[in-house]
């Protein structure tokens, strides 16, 4: 708990919470079992991170959950993996039993694998919980916290699988060793997905603290056609970095400070021939399909909206109070993060595309 705590390791797959005030609030709560449960539901669009780190080392991730058992008091451990990954399902299969034949598994503690239902909002903990659960995967009011109450009730760790991952590296190498990467508050490495867009797409695991410029300019080697218009990176819901701000560093506080986030480190770029109002569109479109329907002002507002700016992309007249009016809603009446992040990504795009947006939206 003291090397996590040092590392200063965090959430790999959301808002970035410290993992180590995770790992002690569970281990200090009560309860007649504790459970470990694995996120592997990587659902942003561009993200594979964790598709690889599965693929190619479990074993990195059944080490990884172990250490964590026992310094929680965990008997069973969940690995929650979205249905689109069938041969990360295989090859976790085989790796967990051979960890059974080598005494590793079923004794002191069991691992077990549960293939997702391909509903996005399970990427959040609780709705991720509510599936395993039989339930339907809605998000559940907080507090409680999972640590105290979570899954059937019981104190739960909850990760996702490149958190995880990093933690047999921690315990392996020590937490100076880890912290001495990055910058800031955020500390060690992140895995980054470039998509098609440019020129040398692929995974990769960069410090934080890295320009974005040198993810755009060196990694990516520039976009296959066309000049920058914006960078995607955590996810759909995560705001649009126009090329103006792209000396901002990779880093949590950094990102966030210009309505951005590092997510699961998707990083998807937007050429100039992309309109502005279609990328709108297609968010939004995203958001409505994967609305868990609990909440009105993002079941019916993302899909309202979804329609709008499908308008406005083609050249149509919309009622631009009424949207805003909408994405007000979202922003102050969602239940979850889910919502919110939407209107924050409209409010994001109207920063930092004031002109483009002014027709549109009052």
């Amino acid at each position: 708990l003291q090397a996590l705590d040092d590392s200063g390791l965090r959430g790999r797959g959301g808002a970035g919470f410290p993992a180590g005030r995770k790992w002690r609030a569970a281990a200090a709560a009560s309860g007649s079992r504790k459970y470990l449960v694995v996120n592997a539901d990587e659902g942003d669009p561009g993200s594979f991170s964790d598709r690889y780190l599965l693929e190619d080392d479990p074993y990195c991730l059944i080490e990884a959950c172990l250490i964590a058992a026992q310094a929680i008091g965990a008997r069973h451990g969940v690995i929650y993996l979205r249905k689109e990954y069938p041969h990360a399902a295989r090859v976790l299969q085989v790796a967990m039993q051979q960890a059974r034949d080598a005494d590793w598994l079923g004794t002191d503690f069991e691992l077990t694998l549960h293939i997702g239902d391909g509903s996005y909002l399970c990427g959040e903990e609780t709705a991720l919980l509510n599936a395993l659960e039989g339930k339907r995967p809605e998000v559940r009011l907080r507090p409680p916290q999972i640590t105290a109450h979570g899954l059937h009730g019981q104190p739960t760790l909850l990760h996702n699988v490149e958190t995880l991952c990093a933690v047999p590296w921690i315990i392996r190498h020590g937490a100076a060793a880890y912290a001495a990467l990055g910058v800031g508050r955020s500390r060690g490495s992140k895995l980054l997905s470039l998509n098609a867009s440019f020129n040398r797409p692929g995974l990769y695991e960069v410090p934080f603290g890295l320009p974005l410029t040198a993810i755009v300019h060196e990694l990516g080697q520039e976009l296959r056609h066309g000049q920058l218009r914006g960078l995607m990176i955590g996810g759909p819901l995560a705001g649009l970095v126009p090329p103006a701000l792209l000396d901002t560093p990779l880093d949590y506080e950094a990102l966030h400070a210009i309505s951005c986030a590092v997510g699961h480190g998707g990083v998807i770029a937007f050429a100039d021939d992309t309109p502005l109002l279609a990328i709108m569109a297609e968010v939004f479109c995203f958001g409505a399909r994967e609305s868990c329907g609990k909440c009105t002002p993002c079941h019916y507002g993302a899909a309202e909206l979804a329609r709008q700016f499908a308008s406005a992309a083609d050249g149509k007249t919309i009622d631009g109070a009424r949207c805003q009016a909408l994405l007000d809603n979202l922003a102050q009446a969602s239940l979850c993060g889910h919502g919110r992040g939407l209107a924050e990504f409209a409010q994001a795009l109207q920063r930092h595309y004031p002109e483009e947006l002014r027709a549109c939206l009052a």
